[in-house]
């Protein structure tokens, strides 16, 4: 996708911070045990503080709802979904001014 738009020097970042942070496609069922070992879920009502779940309106969607209603501080916390995002939306310049600012205001609620 990157390669067939457009990339500011953000994009080039972002791709650094999460591809260099191990984030492998051939790690892809390694990821998944350790989410079902992690279980969210259990830990997502421990958190007293505002959280923001981000997702691409075309990338999986089935947690959306429970992730929220499991926040402590529901009034505050809040997902967005980037529409005609897919999984990888935040390598997309589309989106990357807004999901810093987005990310920053957050940082600043904690």
């Amino acid at each position: 996708m990157l390669g067939e738009m457009k990339k500011s020097k953000a994009d080039y970042h972002l791709t650094d911070a999460v591809f260099g942070a191990g984030m492998f496609f051939e790690q892809v069922e390694a990821h998944v045990e350790c989410l079902k070992a992690v279980a969210p879920a259990d830990h997502i009502p421990k958190f007293q503080c505002p959280i923001l779940f981000i997702n691409g309106s075309e990338d999986h969607r089935d947690s959306e709802d429970k992730w929220l209603a499991l926040c402590t501080k529901k009034d505050v916390s809040e997902l967005k979904v980037y529409e005609g995002g897919d999984h990888f939306f935040m390598h997309d310049s589309r989106f990357v001014d807004d999901l810093l600012t987005r990310m920053d205001a957050y940082s600043k609620k904690l």
